[in-house]
């Protein structure tokens, strides 16, 4: 017990070191987090006439973790995630808000671009949220984000050439 203890009081320590050290480099740590914000491409996508700052989670781990963990002073209102399929996901494939302390507008994606739908996200709530029909992507904004864009279904999204998932 000894033992562990110690290695708890060591790894604890550690931790705080490096979270101080990228708080002195002006980056912020968010040690429940697998994928640091600062550590993930971002890609500028667009969708009725907005401009969004997307983290782009391209493969399974990413996707996997996606905004879980995040405070809402960690995104600002024109940040999100897109999630990119290396192929399509059909209708029994769904999203939930597992470990995700902001509340977000789910929005699935076809391969086309186009958006399915758009699901409200509420708050540490493993609900599946499911899409509309088949889709390709997936982008994650703060709740209410997508209304105030004028984003809604049928709503064609914009990616750069070339972001695919690398899985």
């Amino acid at each position: 017990m000894k033992t562990l203890a110690r290695f708890s009081v060591v790894a604890t320590a550690a931790l705080g070191f490096v979270a101080l050290q990228a708080i002195s480099l002006g980056q912020a740590v968010n040690p429940s987090r697998v994928h640091q914000l600062k550590s993930l491409k971002v890609a500028k996508i667009e969708a009725a006439g907005h401009s969004i700052d997307a983290w782009v989670m391209d493969n399974e781990q990413k996707r996997e973790e996606g905004m879980m963990f995040l405070t809402d002073k960690e995104v600002k209102s024109n940040q999100g995630m897109i999630f990119l399929f290396d192929t399509v996901q059909d209708r029994k494939y769904a999203f939930w808000m597992h470990n995700t302390y902001i509340p977000l507008d789910i929005i699935y994606v076809s391969p086309s671009k186009k958006v399915v739908n758009i699901c409200a996200g509420k708050v540490l709530d493993d609900t599946q949220l499911m899409p509309a029909g088949p889709y390709k992507y997936v982008v994650e904004l703060k709740l209410g984000m997508a209304k105030k864009l004028g984003i809604k279904p049928g709503s064609r999204f914009t990616f750069p050439a070339g972001l695919k998932a690398i899985d």
